[in-house]
């Protein structure tokens, strides 16, 4: 081994540059809380190191970004990787705050150290703008929802701040060319920003730190050496850090939540650490929210930077004291605020839906990507094609004012006021046969808030059931059903047995009397009940919901129910278009309960 080292030293000349680590003293001995910096230093070689292999395949654009971080997590050591560069951020962001509290209590910033510590907090905002960069970059509703707030605070700033948002956004607002900049950012400008200062840095500390003379075998003061007394703690509190970053890269993975889409209903929240900041603009408003935003966070880092000229005046223990209670105080103001931001939040009922709904709305987009394409326009195409995402969305938006679409528990979307029939689980037997029972039919989950409450409908079923008397009811109840299994089979949703629908076809045309008023087939006459031909079917619904005062449906009966597209040749004057109407009704003969949006 010793020869081999030999071998590389007469060609490479290592030990020179090694001779630092071997020749660095510790007076005070090796400590557990030294070994933060170099923790954070071998984070940040392992950021660039993961962010360089997950650049081979990121595409930085909004209709390609999302996908292909999904294409990244699709196999074990993609999602893996990248979840190893989101935790190793989180981590860096710790061990930072960490590491600045160990020095700022220890006073190690003293001279001639005073550059070291002005060019480590010049790190801390830095890494922390890094890691903001890098967040929105998955182009996922969340991230860009982040920096489009971040960017309007940005533009806050007296002056400066529309111009800065410009930059940061490439026009006024969130864009096609955001991605560009903050790409550019994330891997290109604060990169070299973060690693020019880490090597001025790291030369300060070096050029501080006292060295045992080359030819001495061990230090004179019997001191002990940085390598390996220093070094071996630092890769043990390393490979801690990273089992941890590890375990929840592999556990877990980094989120990816639904792609951006402005239709989307999302309350948005910065990170945890950011949360301090976001506290504390509630007390700030309007014009003066730079003050929150700005004034303060640069007061801070402009006052710690002065504390080793500051220091210089106070007695030590009158210094020791300061020091203690400042840390006291940023650590418990830190704290202090972050946990009023969550409990707010824990106590917004409001919030906590919407981001319930977001998860559900973000699961679906992963659920969607593993069996859908995703064409030239972008995953957000995704949900808006998706009957069983927008399906609710449209409905609460046409129809709930007077339809509710709940299940037999009330869950599900609910009218305020309903004034019309429950829509769930139309086109279903169970549905259908509801209409054919005089309770039912006349309660307020079918006709009973229409004002065909007391119509034809309703009394010629009450008057079967009239006829049939008590001997009779139980053999005119099957009848019925076979009759709802025969409209049911029109619908198609559900396949009712064969001998069930052929009775109900029968009963429908001669003895229960359907077509007396409604068609049905080659039966009856339009005119004056909805056509059941085709009931229920994807057509039926359309055309009814385009233009209920149809011949084929209600004509001049209908009871207050707009025409929705009753315009084929101007779609853009109806009040849905084509392609929502295809999503609502998708949505509406899904078998399935659902979610209020």
């Amino acid at each position: 081994m010793q020869s081999w080292a030999d071998w590389l030293e007469q060609r490479l000349g290592y030990r020179l540059v090694t001779r630092h680590l071997r020749n660095r003293i510790l007076p005070d001995g090796p400590s557990w809380a030294f070994t933060s910096a170099s923790c954070l230093f071998w984070l940040l070689i392992i950021q660039c190191f993961t962010g360089l292999l997950l650049m081979a395949t990121y595409s930085p654009s909004m209709t390609s970004a999302w996908a292909s971080v999904h294409f990244i997590d699709q196999s074990s050591a993609g999602r893996f990787l990248r979840g190893v560069h989101h935790y190793a951020s989180h981590a860096m962001i710790i061990l930072f705050g960490i590491h600045v509290l160990r020095v700022l209590i220890t006073g190690a910033y003293r001279a001639p150290r005073e550059l070291v510590w002005i060019t480590g907090l010049m790190l801390f905002p830095l890494v922390i703008i890094w890691t903001v960069t890098g967040n929105p970059l998955s182009a996922s509703q969340k991230g860009i929802a982040q920096i489009q707030v971040e960017g309007n605070i940005l533009a806050g700033t007296p002056v400066i701040g529309p111009f800065l948002q410009r930059v940061l956004f490439g026009g006024e607002e969130v864009g096609i060319l955001t991605l560009t900049r903050l790409y550019f950012l994330h891997v290109g400008l604060l990169p070299l920003l973060i690693g020019g200062l880490t090597v001025v840095h790291l030369y300060q500390v070096l050029k501080h730190s006292p060295y045992q003379s080359p030819t001495e075998e061990s230090p004179a003061s019997g001191a002990l050496t940085y390598w390996p007394y220093q070094s071996s703690r630092n890769m043990v509190t390393l490979a801690l850090v990273m089992s941890i970053v590890g375990w929840l890269a592999w556990q877990y993975g980094a989120p990816l939540y639904a792609p951006a889409d402005p239709d989307l209903v999302h309350t948005p929240r910065p990170e945890w650490y950011f949360r301090w900041l976001f506290e504390l603009r509630r007390y700030f408003s309007g014009n003066t929210e730079f003050v929150a935003t700005m004034v303060i966070p640069s007061a801070f880092l402009f006052g710690f930077m002065a504390v080793p000229f500051l220091d210089r005046f106070r007695s030590p223990w009158i210094s020791t004291v300061c020091r203690v209670l400042v840390v006291a105080a940023c650590a418990g103001g830190w704290g202090w605020l972050t946990a009023l931001s969550y409990l707010q939040d824990w106590k917004d009922a409001s919030y906590l839906a919407h981001e319930a709904e977001f998860e559900a709305i973000s699961e679906r987009a992963l659920e969607l990507a593993q069996t859908e394409p995703i064409t030239e326009q972008g995953a957000v195409m995704l949900l808006r094609n998706d009957p069983q995402t927008q399906g609710p969305r449209l409905f609460a938006r046409h129809c709930v004012s007077c339809h509710s679409h709940a299940d037999p528990q009330g869950h599900g979307l609910v009218a305020a006021e309903p004034s019309a029939p429950n829509l769930y689980g139309i086109g279903t037997t169970d549905w259908i046969a509801g209409f054919l029972e005089p309770v039912r039919a006349s309660s307020d989950s079918f006709f009973g808030k229409t004002k065909f409450r007391e119509g034809d409908m309703v009394q010629h079923v009450t008057g079967l059931f009239s006829e049939a008397g008590e001997a009779g009811q139980e053999g005119l109840k099957q009848k019925l059903r076979s009759v709802a299994a025969a409209l049911a089979a029109e619908a198609a949703i559900e396949s009712p047995e064969a001998a069930l629908v052929t009775a109900g076809r029968e009963a429908l045309t001669s003895s229960v009397g359907c077509t007396d008023c409604h068609r049905f087939h080659d039966q009856g006459e339009l005119g004056s009940a909805p056509d059941l031909t085709g009931y229920g079917s994807a057509n039926w619904l359309k055309q009814m919901i385009a233009k209920p005062t149809a011949e084929r449906f209600y004509s001049d009966r209908n009871d207050r129910m707009p025409e929705f597209a009753a315009d084929e040749s101007h779609p853009e004057l109806n009040l849905i278009s084509p392609h929502e109407l295809d999503l609502l009704v998708r949505w509406l003969r899904t078998p399935a309960p659902t979610k209020a949006p």
